[in-house]
Formats: C-alpha cells, sequence, structure tokens
C-alpha cells in the first residue's frame, strides 16, 4: 500500500483563493504540490474545510465547523494512514471566541490527547503526527474583508505566538512540529489566506520535514 498521509485543516489547507472566493486548483494548493514533490509513493488526503477551527463551534457557520468534532470519525474511516498533519488555530482567532494564543493551543492539547487515544485504542494504529503552527494574519487585516471577524488592535500580536505555544504542546506529545510563518505569508489580497506562492512554499517546507521525519 502507498504511504498515506492526511492533510487536516481550515481554508489554507482547503486551497481558499483570496482574490476571488473560489478553491485553488490542483497544481496550487499546497496538499496537492506536496503529492507532487512526493511522487506516485504517496496518497495525500484533503481534509480541509474552510471556517473549520480546532474545538470551537460556530454559530455562524451552521455549528458544523469544530475540528474536534469531526477528527476522530475522519481519522476511523481514512485509517490506515501513516502521517497526520493538523494546521489549525486561524479562525480560533477570531473576536467572538476571545482566545489568547496560549488558550487556542490548550484546545489542540485536548485535541491531541482525544485523538492520539482513539488511535490507539479503537484504531489500532499509531502514526506520526505533525503540528504546523498557521501562518501569522497580515499587517493590512485592517482592510481586509475578514476584518471584522477579528479584533484587529490585537489578533495579529496574537497569532504571532501560536507558535511557541503549539512546539511546547507537539514536545508534551511526542509530535513533530513546524511554524508555517517561516515558510510563507498570509497574502496581500485579505491578510488571512495565502496566495499561489505561498501555497508552493509551504508544500516545499513540509515535503522537507516529511522527508526529515522518514515518513
Amino acid at each position: 500500500m502507498k504511504k498515506r498521509i492526511i492533510c487536516f485543516g481550515d481554508s489554507n489547507t482547503w486551497g481558499y483563493n483570496p482574490t476571488n472566493g473560489s478553491r485553488y486548483d490542483e497544481n496550487t494548493r499546497w496538499p496537492m504540490v506536496l503529492q507532487h514533490l512526493l511522487g506516485d509513493e504517496y496518497t495525500i488526503i484533503e481534509e480541509g474545510q474552510n471556517g473549520r477551527t480546532i474545538a470551537n463551534a460556530d454559530p455562524w457557520e451552521w455549528g458544523c465547523k469544530c475540528g474536534m468534532d469531526y477528527i476522530l470519525p475522519m481519522v476511523e474511516s481514512q485509517k490506515p494512514f501513516d502521517l497526520l498533519i493538523i494546521m489549525l488555530g486561524s479562525n480560533d482567532l477570531k473576536a467572538k471566541f476571545h482566545l489568547p494564543a496560549g488558550d487556542i493551543a490548550g484546545s489542540l492539547q485536548n485535541m491531541l490527547m482525544k485523538t492520539k487515544s482513539f488511535l490507539q485504542y479503537q484504531c489500532g494504529i499509531q502514526p506520526k503526527i505533525l503540528i504546523v503552527a498557521p501562518p501569522h494574519l497580515g499587517d493590512d487585516l485592517a482592510s481586509s474583508p475578514f476584518a471584522p471577524f477579528f479584533d484587529v488592535d490585537t489578533v495579529i500580536e496574537n497569532s504571532k505566538h501560536l507558535a511557541y505555544w503549539y512546539e511546547l504542546v507537539a514536545r508534551q506529545f511526542d509530535c513533530d512540529f513546524l511554524d508555517a510563518a517561516t515558510l510563507c505569508t498570509a497574502g496581500s489580497a485579505d491578510s488571512l489566506h495565502l496566495m499561489e506562492d505561498g501555497h508552493k512554499a509551504l508544500a516545499e517546507g513540509v515535503y522537507r520535514k516529511v522527508k526529515e521525519m522518514g515518513v
């Protein structure tokens, strides 16, 4: 069987195009670029959803965007797999949730606690897990169409603190860690979503990490 990698994330994993609201094609969005880089011995499984949070059920989003509710049935349906990549947290920064970076990392901690136990005892597998801290929100967020969803006076700095806390959580749960902000930036179109060059850079960085992990 080919090596299987799940990419579990939000709109930046789904491939949201900030210039027109469409979805980037298979040659652009980072999980599919990663597929191309890894080659035919791997299968990349895209599990991105616009608006997905780690643990917050957003009533404006039909109550169906909580990653904590979805991840267990998802991993069971996709087993077996060799690597689970999680890149979430940008939507948890929304003003309505009032969460500092440390508390968002606490939600990630709970997600990993549930998921690792479920994988071992219910699914009978122990795949590797890579935690990716999402790109920082851009400095021009105040002029973004998404600005009303965030406290623009504090959220950019808050987004920059996620990597510190995520790395601590990754170490606690024996997961690998990657900071996407060292590879790419939110695009100028809305200061939230990746542009084409960002997807390419992220895919290349994740590729190097996957190879380093020996997956």
